[in-house]
């Protein structure tokens, strides 16, 4: 009995054996072809990273060797005939898998050389889970966030052109300009996060948390599609989500090729070197002559600044007054008439159309449209900035100057998010999209975005941005502040005498019967957020006279 049961199973083995080992075979072989299919996928991602680094390598000054001119074509090869063994293999005939079955295995060994080589080529590309590319105050904000809604080491990494961690950008207009030591700003005391009333993030901060402040690199090539940046040198930075922030830049004389522009000691502020060199000059040519072109933020602080210093300080703008984007004629005559009686010439109505420079190539005067000279020792252009959206365009939606973003500032392109100057954004209070560039916005839309990012994660609810626009300045023993939309009728209040030893007085807008706006110089923290609340709450006005006899004393009864 027994050697016929031991007859049967040695009769069942020897007629299912092939069978077994034709089953093994398809199994062994379809294991193979998907780590063939794996493989390709994965030189074709290498492949285009190189390609990535070759169109960006002109910026870094590296050429493309023969060696890697080899290797691409040679990838092109192999894609082709594994493309043709996978046809095969879809016919799915033993007969033909078996003479397949030493082209995969050997195709498979060539995909794995190839792609250690292309690796070298790229020498060590670094991947993070968050890439903020920018360094300047949203940046600085975006990490807070990011650390106080929980962050792994190794997880966030931003990349900035400057050489220092992020800071507060106001001081370079103001307080960092100032010759006297007791009263010069100077780092780490405005890193950022001091200019909200938050703790200084200094270096070492960002150390700490695992967060890799990649300083002095600037990027040129962006590919959202396949997550990939590349800097001048050459480096490869992959991500899973983007946080562009990387802000504004000066518009310059030069790009208009205005005459003389390119002279020594004419400045531009934007970035802490461009303040140091300033002050270097400042300190060299001591007493001397500036002449300020523009009116706006830049031209008020750093005349003011200037004048701090005892330099002899002139102002020239083609505007009516000063500040013609938020001041009313009104308002601007108190912050002129002031400016005039500390010393400082100003000279509107006309334009710079060129400079005189001596024979060290330093400049030594203004030439203005109206045919007069202003002399100078020194020249700051404060004329306007424009968004750094270069690297994306065609690869993300625009709208008015800016990249177009929701009111979580998430971009048409999935996860990746605009803040801070570059981003157009839906603003809930006034039913419209605008662009904002101020530092208030900066910091709070970079907030905004790591929330969104976070909650994306987790599914949490978040609320969308719901901005109300704050503008402020300081210079000599002057503050103001903004709040709101400046559209529509306005009433003024308050003592604006610029030799008034406290001038206290504002403005506020009303349209459609609605506070849109206020303004406010001299105004206490209290007054200040009266103000931004009447102009949140559009608070109605029935009676202008009225309201103008109330003046701040209205916003208080709200």
């Amino acid at each position: 009995m027994a050697s016929s049961t031991n007859l049967v199973i040695g009769t069942a083995k020897f007629i299912f054996a092939p069978i077994e080992r034709c089953l093994n075979f398809n199994r062994n072989f379809d294991e193979n072809m998907k780590i063939l299919k794996k493989l390709l996928k994965e030189l074709s991602a290498v492949k285009g990273d190189i390609e990535l680094r070759i169109s960006a390598e002109i910026h870094g000054g590296t050429m493309q060797t023969e060696e890697v001119k080899n290797w691409l074509e040679d990838v092109q090869r192999i894609k082709t005939e594994t493309e043709i063994i996978e046809q095969k293999a879809v016919e799915k005939k033993f007969l033909s898998r078996v003479f397949l079955r030493k082209q995969v295995e050997e195709k498979v060994v060539e995909l794995k050389s190839f792609l250690r080589k292309g690796k070298a080529f790229l020498g060590m590309v670094k991947s993070f889970k968050y890439i903020i590319i920018g360094g300047g105050v949203a940046a600085g904000y975006a990490a807070r966030e990011f650390d106080r809604q929980g962050l792994k080491p190794g997880q966030l990494a931003i990349i900035s052109k400057e050489a220092v961690a992020p800071y507060e950008r106001p001081a370079l207009s103001k307080g960092y300009l100032n010759l006297n030591p007791k009263a010069a700003a100077r780092l780490p005391g405005f890193y950022v996060c001091v200019g909200s009333g938050g703790d200084r993030l200094l270096p070492d901060w960002y150390e700490e948390k695992g967060i890799q402040l990649i300083l002095g690199t600037e990027i040129v090539k962006v590919n959202l599609g396949l997550k990939t940046l590349i800097s001048a040198a050459g480096e490869i930075f992959k991500f899973q989500t983007l946080i562009i922030a990387t802000g504004s830049t000066v518009i310059r004389l030069t790009d208009f090729k205005v005459e003389g522009a390119d002279a020594k000691n004419i400045f531009y502020l934007r970035e802490l070197e461009d303040a140091d060199k300033l002050v270097e000059t400042i300190k060299m040519k001591k007493n001397g002559k500036v002449v300020i072109v523009g009116g706006g933020y830049i031209g008020l602080e750093v005349a003011a600044a200037m004048r701090i210093n005892n330099f002899d300080v002139t102002m020239v703008y083609p505007e009516p007054w000063c500040m013609p984007r938020l001041f009313t004629p009104t308002i601007a005559a108190f912050y002129e008439s002031y400016y005039q009686n500390k010393g400082i010439k100003i000279i509107k109505g006309t334009v710079a159309v060129g400079f005189n420079a001596n024979a060290n190539g330093e400049v030594k005067g203004v030439k203005l449209k109206d045919g007069r000279v202003a002399e100078a020792d020194i020249v700051v252009i404060g004329v306007g900035a424009r968004p750094l959206t270069t690297l994306f365009k065609g690869q993300l939606d625009e709208d008015k100057g800016g990249i177009k973003t929701d009111g979580f500032f998430k971009t048409s392109m999935p996860g990746v998010y605009a803040v801070g100057d570059v981003a157009t954004f839906p603003m809930k209070l006034y039913n419209e999209s605008r662009r904002v560039e101020h530092v208030d916005h900066a910091r709070k839309s970079a907030e905004q975005a790591v929330k969104a990012i976070k909650a994306n994660e987790t599914g949490k609810e978040l609320e969308e941005y719901d901005y109300l626009p704050y503008f402020y300045s300081r210079s000599f023993e002057l503050s103001w502040q903004f709040y709101g939309d400046n559209v529509g009728e306005t009433v003024f209040f308050g003592d604006n005498n610029p030799l008034s030893p406290k001038p206290k007085f504002g403005s506020y807008w009303i349209k459609d019967g609605k506070i849109v706006g206020a303004f406010l110089e001299g105004g206490t923290p209290e007054e200040n957020k009266a103000l931004a609340k009447v102009s949140r709450l559009k608070c109605p006005v029935e009676n202008l006279d009225q309201l103008k006899k109330e003046g701040l004393s209205f916003a208080s009864k709200f």
